[in-house]
Order: structure tokens, then sequence, then C-alpha cells
């Protein structure tokens, strides 16, 4: 069912996607040791990452970093435990196969079908990664932009050793795109992961014909026969962003297909997509007002590089240096809450996510 909000895990409930599916499956199959699945929020991204792990029938640990504490080892250690537990719990063959090598290894203690941590040595995690690839682990750390600081650092460090001596393959997925290649270490020869090669796959939104279709397959499934131009006004305020195309059907067919259910679905996830961006200005609380300014603005169509400068020094009656713009609008851009576009030499920037865009607005 292409309505389902949980993440998919079968080729036949995700939509299209089969190029990208194609690059992701022949990247296992060669044992590529770093690949890279990047693309804005609600894109799609950890659905294609499990069909992928399904489809390739391959042992795999996936460790989601969403809120990670950036500046704690045991936390990212808790992760990777609960990640591996939930695979080897389904898989107790393979846990009676990796005992004898489990037990061996200091800081692991084994407790019913499952591990235990020690977040203490920095060690632990690479004997036990290393225990792993006798059995042809993939490794996924979803949203591995989160991990900054320094368990990011120690993160980084961990994946180049094994990028460099062992034969795991890492699948590192990313919605904040700029912060992604950051921990990528891209521009940055001092970074852990500096000058590995990486096979990128990118998710884009859908066209508008793609989102139609997938609407009207969509309530085909569910045995609903969706009016045109109900579907035409959701892609025209949801746009191509399949998460919030799912929580439309979702919606509809618990409440009823009608128009006023478009206008339900941003309401309720504008307060999500507040919530993150929320998140983000948390950590920033010097220029919160700064970026707020300009994102209203963005949203309301003064989306120029003059216009943006503007709206800054009308608000705060003062001129504002232009590095200082660019350090504003490049953290924006880094963490995916806006995008470039450059029409010839005119450059303009617009809200990312649409729904963002509405809450904006108000």
């Amino acid at each position: 069912m292409y309505f389902d909000e949980r993440p998919k895990s079968r080729r036949e409930d995700l939509y299209d996607r089969e190029k990208e599916l194609k690059e992701m499956l022949t990247s296992i199959e060669h044992q590529k040791p770093l690949v890279v699945l990047k693309g804005i929020r609600r894109l799609g991204k950890t659905s294609l990452l499990r069909v992928a792990l399904n489809e390739a029938n391959v042992p795999h640990v996936i460790v989601d970093l969403r809120g990670v504490n950036p500046n704690s080892r045991r936390d990212l250690y808790l992760r990777f435990q609960s990640a591996l537990n939930e695979y080897l719990s389904k898989n107790a063959p393979l846990f009676a196969r990796l005992k004898d090598k489990l037990k061996l290894i200091d800081g692991v203690s084994l407790s019913g079908i499952g591990v235990s941590l020690s977040w203490k040595n920095p060690e632990t995690l690479y004997s036990l990664i290393s225990a792993l690839e006798g059995e042809g682990f993939v490794i996924a750390f979803d949203e591995v932009q989160e991990a900054r600081g320094p368990a990011g650092k120690e993160l980084a460090s961990l994946i180049a050793h094994f990028y460099d001596y062992g034969e795991t393959t890492f699948i590192l997925t990313g919605s904040e795109i700029g912060l992604l290649y950051d921990f990528l270490g891209v521009e940055n020869p001092e970074a852990p992961l500096y000058g590995r090669v990486f096979h990128e796959i990118g998710l884009s939104r859908f066209s508008r014909e793609q989102s139609l279709d997938f609407l009207r397959k969509g309530f085909e499934q569910a045995g609903v026969d969706a009016p045109e131009e109900i579907l035409e006004k959701a892609v025209d305020r949801l746009d191509g962003i399949v998460g919030w195309l799912v929580e439309f059907g979702v919606v509809s067919l618990r409440e009823g297909l009608r128009e006023e259910v478009i206008g339900k679905v941003l309401e309720e996830a504008s307060k999500l997509a507040l919530a993150e961006l929320e998140r983000f200005l948390e950590k920033r609380p010097l220029a919160r007002r700064r970026y707020l300014t300009i994102l209203r603005a963005i949203a309301l169509g003064k989306n120029t590089w003059s216009e943006l400068k503007r709206e800054l020094e009308g608000k705060e009656k003062r001129e504002i240096e232009d590095a200082t713009v660019a350090r504003l609008l490049n953290a924006l851009l880094k963490a995916s809450f806006i995008e470039k576009r450059a029409e010839g030499r005119n450059v303009s920037y617009r809200i990312a996510d649409p729904v963002l865009e509405f809450a904006l607005r108000r």
C-alpha cells in the first residue's frame, strides 16, 4: 500500500524509484565501501534503504541517528546496540553463529538474543564491526549528519578505518545536504573521510505528473474513486514531497476524500515542519531572529540576495555586512531549509518544503 506512514520494506509498496533502487542494489552487490543516499526531508530515503537491503538479502544494521547527542559516545553506541539487536532478534541462527566471536570482544556482553555494548572503550565498536564483517553485514547510518561534534568525528574515523582496511559496505543517508557533505569532509582536508570516493544516489521530489499518478494509484489500492480536481489541488499545495502526499492519502482514507482535508493536512504537517525548524534554531539562539526574518521573507516572495539583505537591515535598522548575510544563507542551505535557484546571472532562493513555506506565511 502506498498510503502507509511507516517506511516501506517491499518493492511493491515503493512508488517509482526503480533507477535509484537499482543503483543501491548494484552498490551493495559490488561491495562499494561507501554509499551516500541524499535528499531533502520526506522523499522516502529510509524506505528506499530498507527495500534495497531486503532485496539484497544481506545481513544489515540500520542505525537511526535522528536526535542523537553529538557529544555522546554513549548515545551513539546505544543506537548501534539497539539497531543490531533488532536485527539479531529476528535472525537467531545468525546470532548463534556470531556468539563465539562476540563474547571475546572487550566491552561486549551477551544477553538473550542480543548484545550489550560498553561505550567507555572506543575500540569496542571497531572490534564488533570486524566480527560482523565475516557475515557480510552492510551497516547503514540514517540521517548521519546528526552525528556532529566528538561523536560524529569518532564515527567518521571508524568508517574511514573500514574504508581503508575492511570490507564492510557503509550506507549513509542525509536530509541536510550541506551538513552531510561536512560529515563526509568533502571540502575539509582535516576531516577523517576527506578524499574517500563515495557512490552518491540522490532522491528528488516527484514531478507533478508523478505526484498525481501516485495519488491516483494509492486511492485505487484502497478502492476509492478519487476526483481528479481534488488530487490536482492537493498536489498544488503539497508539491512532490512523497511524505506529505502519503499523509494526505492516510487522512483522506480515514476522514473522507474532500478538499477540506488538504487544509487539515497542511495545518497538522506545519506543526511538524516548524518543530524541525525549531530544533535548528535552538542551537543558534543569537541568530534566531535573523534566520526567521530570512525564511519568512523568502516564503513571502522576497527571495533575492538584495531583497533579503534589505529585509534584515530594515528589521534591525542598521547596515549588515555581506559576509553576515552569506553565513546565514549558507547555514540554511546546508540544513536544506532553503534551496538556491539560478537562471543565468539571476540567483534566488526558495523554501525547500511547501509545508514549511505554508507555516512561515502565517
